[in-house]
């Protein structure tokens, strides 16, 4: 019989499975649980784990045929996964007339990050979710954040071609991987929703980003798109739907405007924020009448880059650190860097210990894993370098806060939720970020963690055509405007560079 090897809680257990066995059933039966609220019928996604050298499945549909290896998510982690189910729309299931194309039809929903590419596989006859894939986006060398991107199509000859390519060989790849299976074919992917922000957008589709970086920043197109896959060269059905979802403006994306869509707040949620933290912080305050947009040039701090030793939130990465020895890394293993959850952690606690003053200023390097216990055989720390991209990275995200608020004439009191959406915004800890300034004083108490929510809004997308309508009355209430055009953006953000005061330990 197979073995199955569980670790949870920085414990691990190793039990003999009938080959066959969902693993959703496994793990259960042997004492642990798994978050699947609807049933374990595959439609919810929520019961992903990780399986080593495969990366996250759907466990109430993967079967143990071998060996397997899987880490289980921490009660954090399962928090949010809860938090993003509750808060999700429900749509009925009509994924409209592409389906029509296989008698067995499919549909893969992407979200085309900067730094990362998310990848939901879904039949279309019942809505099941069946496998979710995130991958590194290929385009990630050429630059960390969509402006490097943008200068190297000005720059570079064929710039553009060659960022499209790359897009488009990860996709394919993709969907190479999920027609190996014998029951999947080719021409059974039928249908394809992409998300993304305006700039990945516009280079997926071989248009020129040049005027997203240039003053009145002006889009070729924010609407949204349907094409033929085969106009795209994607290694699906040739007459597939290819639904490219609309963006606001130039930094305000399909991500933010789907995202937006795919929640479905509580009633008392009347004025709530909504903050997709990524290499760029888009930001939008929604009220009764309007929502309020704006996007901040975070940079890419917190998804590791400009880190010495920072990395994505990938196996080995610190995710939790509340000191020395007290801390977490993904996949139960040796520590190999940190990531952007890790890192907030780490400068909430050195505020704490009194190692880093309020202005940013450290004596000399503070180590967080030593050489001895980390991966690489050296120590793990953070530069006074890093110290000051935390800074600018923070400071962004806090600015753009507060002048949403100043436009709507409300203050943070006034806000009931606040939404953290995205990657990082997933296991970023709530007290860490209001302890550096990154959230204002007293709303650390009202965050939601809801997880990939441009992903959310892909799926929905594929799953039915009422999402269209959703989309369209969420973009016709969302205002959009330049930060740096606000007069207060230069003192707000040279205020929100400083640390606020430190608690003790």
């Amino acid at each position: 019989m197979p073995k199955l090897t569980i670790h949870s809680a920085g414990k691990e257990s190793d039990v003999n499975v009938p080959e066959g066995t969902l693993l959703i059933d496994a793990v259960r039966s042997n004492g642990f649980e798994i978050y699947a609220p609807c049933g374990g019928k595959g439609k919810c996604g929520k019961c992903k784990v990780y399986v080593r050298d495969e990366g996250h499945v759907t466990s109430c549909l993967y079967t143990i045929d071998k060996n397997v290896e899987v880490v289980l998510p921490e009660p954090a982690e399962a928090k949010i996964l809860s938090a993003q189910y509750e808060y999700s729309r429900v749509l009925p299931l009509s994924p409209g007339r592409s389906s029509r194309l296989s008698d067995s039809p499919f549909g893969v929903a992407i979200d085309i990050g900067t730094t990362t590419l998310a990848f939901y596989f879904i039949r279309l006859t019942t809505g099941s979710l069946l496998e979710t894939r995130t991958v590194l986006n290929p385009q990630a060398k050429y630059g960390a954040d969509v402006i490097s991107r943008i200068n190297y199509c000005i720059t570079v000859p064929e710039g553009l071609n060659t960022l499209q390519s790359e897009l488009i060989d990860s996709i394919n790849m993709q969907l190479a991987h999920f027609t190996e299976s014998p029951d999947i074919k080719q021409n059974d992917i039928v249908k394809i929703s992409i998300c993304g922000n305006t700039t990945m957008l516009h280079i997926l589709l071989g248009k020129n980003p040049q005027p997203l970086a240039f003053v009145p920043f002006t889009p070729v197109f924010t609407e949204e798109k349907i094409l033929r896959a085969s106009e795209l060269n994607l290694h699906c059905n040739p007459r597939g739907e290819v639904k490219v979802l609309p963006s606001l403006s130039a930094y305000i994306g399909a991500d933010i405007v789907a995202g937006i869509a795919s929640l479905a707040p509580v009633p008392a949620h009347k004025n709530y924020l909504f903050i997709d933290v990524g290499t760029n912080g888009e930001i939008a305050l929604v009220t009764e009448d309007r929502i309020w947009c704006c996007a901040t040039a975070a940079g890419p701090a917190f998804e590791g880059a400009n880190i010495e030793h920072g990395i994505g939130a990938l196996q080995g990465a610190i995710n939790f650190f509340h000191g020395p020895g007290d801390l977490n890394i993904i996949g139960d293993t040796r520590p190999i860097g940190i990531c952007g959850s890790g890192l907030i952690d780490v400068v909430a606690y050195m505020l704490r210990a009194g190692n880093l003053g309020t202005d940013g200023y450290i004596e000399e390097n503070f180590v967080v894993v030593a050489s001895g216990i980390s991966a690489t055989g050296a120590d793990i720390y953070i530069s006074p370098k890093d110290i000051r991209e935390i800074q600018l990275a923070k400071s962004a995200i806090a600015t753009g806060i507060n002048i949403l608020l100043m436009r709507a004439g409300l203050t943070a009191n006034d806000i009931d939720a606040l939404y953290l959406a995205g990657g990082f915004g997933n296991y970023i800890r709530k007290e860490s970020a209001e302890a550096i300034g990154l959230i204002p004083s007293g709303l650390s108490q009202k965050v939601v963690p809801v997880g990939n929510t441009s992903g959310t809004g892909a799926i929905l997308a594929i799953r039915s055509v009422h999402f269209d309508r959703v989309t369209e009355e969420i973009r016709s209430r969302m205002i959009s405007f330049d930060l740096s055009e606000d007069e207060n953006f230069a003192l707000q953000f040279a205020i929100n560079m400083e640390f606020p005061e430190r608690s003790g330990i």
